[in-house]
């Protein structure tokens, strides 16, 4: 028995997680207003700001914790929220609290800074990132250190009598030296993170850096604004207001990265939100092409591929329904490893697509980023679940009539190779034997005296060579000497002498496959012999050449002398266009033998 669903009792977007990051931000919040009550007591418009960006940054940071790849960008932005909050100690101005306040903000902009580099991908990619990085330990935490170790606790703007500040040097003029050269150092830190962001950029998909250009201007704009307001107060002896000011302007500046975040993350639901409606839009009507594009266009990847399962053939097929050797790993026809699997270029992987049922449907192959937004390529492969299962059926009908062309290439291949044999066998056999039958009978009317049998083997002699000129043009027509050794310019040379019409050729010199060279010699005798013969046609031109790694072929006749209006000639030359369509290449016929006529035959340059 199914028991009826309870109730909700709150929005469904109010989660587990959302209530978790609430409860940060409010700890987070407390834990602000306990360190810097004794500068919001006078300040409460400055206590809104800071304790608002201090939960903020918290929210954006537990939420970022949830999802597997941006894991450790919400740990660091949790992280950053508690120093920014403790930062706010020195307003005490007694015992750790001013000591602990410099620490506290470096590591701050420090966990801010590596979180936003850490996003989306989860890992310090460049090498610049982590130089960066390195560079940034040293400079925020060394600065401070020299600081307090050079100067006396009233000189950094702490007065108060129970201060603990170790100052093991102090010396007022080298303390201002360590100010002037900390300010620099913070400045150029700034500036530098801000060139290692835009070098990020190029190297970053569509999809990730639509979602990383926002953030990257947003902690560009606080890392510049924060190293000019801490400029001012790089000075000696600076009341302690003026130094909460400052901080209170940077927590303001700083709520800019998580509404970014928050932008960005809204930005990637509502994109799989109209998924649907684009994958339905772009699909109409259906075809395994327009499936396959329509995924690019929404998924911004103009590289991906799409395979379908073809379950007659026990193999995966692409959009022309060629089988294609996929790693194992990928997944066959009921058992496989998991759904994602490695493609074999290291920039890129293969997610697998299951049917309502269960069984094998297609195989995507993406550009790597694409892994960052697993929940994109979902929903659109979800939305578009119809689409692809109707896709598939067609990928199967074109993976039948593959194989159909298949075999038909094979027969066309060992047709080939037959007529090869054939002419090596009728030159080096039947032509040998009958030139030797004619010198035997030579030799016999020479040595004879018998007048008869002189005229006899004379007769004999000549209907010889008659039959020997005949199986040579035999031979030339199951394949021609010229067409294996020099091409098809010189075979058709031989073939327009013969038809006795005026023929003009323009032939590419360039060679091709012997098996793409033999049909399209076979097709182009045929059209050839229809021209003359059935059209009769009284000029005829031929046009051969390579036209985007094809080769096309072209056959153009006049009209001048009409033939029978029954003719139709896209039947007439139905042998050739067979052969020519089971090497994966076209034929189109325009136009009539009445009112001129027009061949075209396409083949791929294989």
């Amino acid at each position: 028995m199914i028991s009826a669903p309870r109730r909700r009792r709150s929005p469904p977007w109010f989660g587990t997680e959302t209530r978790r990051a609430l409860v940060a931000g409010a700890a987070v919040a407390g834990l602000a207003l306990l360190a810097g009550w004794p500068y919001w007591r006078d300040h409460p418009a400055a206590a809104a700001i800071t304790l608002v960006s201090c939960a903020a940054i918290a929210v954006v940071g537990v939420l970022l914790a949830t999802g597997p790849r941006t894991r450790r960008t919400g740990l660091l932005f949790a992280a950053a929220s508690v120093f920014w909050a403790v930062n706010w100690a020195a307003s005490w101005d007694a015992t750790v609290g001013p000591i602990m306040s410099p620490y506290a903000q470096a590591d701050f902009y420090l966990a801010l800074a590596v979180g936003v580099l850490l996003y989306p991908g989860g890992r310090l990619e460049y090498l610049g990132d982590r130089i960066w990085t390195v560079m940034a330990c040293v400079v925020l935490w060394g600065c401070p250190t020299a600081l307090w170790v050079t100067s006396e606790p009233e000189w950094a703007a702490f007065r108060g009598e129970s201060v603990w500040w170790p100052a093991l040097y102090p010396d007022l003029e080298v303390f201002k030296v360590v100010l002037q050269v900390s300010a620099a150092l913070y400045l150029l830190l700034a500036l530098s993170f801000a060139v290692v962001l835009l070098l990020r950029l190029p190297r970053m998909g569509r999809l990730r850096r639509l979602l990383a250009l926002p953030v990257t201007v947003a902690i560009g704009f606080v890392g510049v604004s924060a190293a000019f307001t801490q400029k001012p107060i790089m000075e000696a002896s600076i009341p302690l207001d003026d130094l909460l000011h400052v901080y209170v302007v940077q927590g303001a500046v700083v709520v800019l990265v998580p509404l970014t975040l928050l932008a960005s993350g809204l930005r990637v639901r509502l994109a799989e939100l109209t998924v649907a409606g684009r994958m339905l839009r772009l699909t109409a009507p259906v075809s395994v092409e327009r499936v396959r594009d329509a995924l690019r266009d929404v998924l911004h990847d103009p590289t991906l591929e799409l395979w379908f399962w073809a379950p007659t053939e026990g193999t995966y097929v692409d959009t022309a329904g060629r089988p294609v050797d996929l790693d194992p790993d990928t997944g066959g026809a009921d058992d496989g490893p998991a759904d994602d699997a490695p493609a074999g270029d290291g920039g890129r992987w293969r997610h697998r697509v299951r049917g309502a049922a269960g069984a094998p449907l297609a195989v995507v192959e993406l550009g790597g980023a694409l892994r960052d937004h697993g929940s994109l390529v979902e929903a659109a492969l979800v939305a578009g679940g119809r689409a692809l299962e109707t896709a598939q059926l067609q990928a199967g009908v074109h993976a039948g009539l593959e194989q159909v062309r298949a075999a038909y290439r094979r027969l066309v291949r060992a047709e080939t190779a037959e007529r090869a044999r054939l002419a090596r066998d009728l030159h080096d056999g039947a032509q040998q034997r009958l030139l030797a039958l004619g010198a035997m009978l030579g030799t016999l009317e020479a040595v004879t005296g018998d007048p008869a049998v002189k005229e006899h083997a004379r007769a004999c002699r000549a209907e010889l060579k008659e039959a020997l000129a005949q199986l040579r043009a035999l031979a030339r027509e199951v394949q021609p000497a010229l067409l294996v050794q020099d091409g098809l310019g010189p075979a058709l040379e031989v073939v327009a002498e013969r038809l006795g019409t005026r023929v003009a050729l323009d032939v590419t010199p360039r060679r091709f496959s012997r098996e793409i060279e033999s049909t399209l010699y076979s097709a182009l005798c045929e059209t050839l012999s229809y021209a003359v013969e059935r059209a009769c046609a009284t000029r005829v031109f031929v046009r051969v050449g390579e036209e985007d790694g094809r080769v096309v072929a072209e056959v153009g006749l006049d009209g001048a002398r009409p033939g029978d209006p029954a003719d139709d000639p896209a039947a007439d030359l139905a042998g050739p266009s067979g052969r020519i369509r089971a090497l994966r290449g076209e034929m189109e016929v325009g136009g009539g033998p009445r009112a001129g006529m027009t061949v075209r035959m396409d083949l791929p340059c294989e």
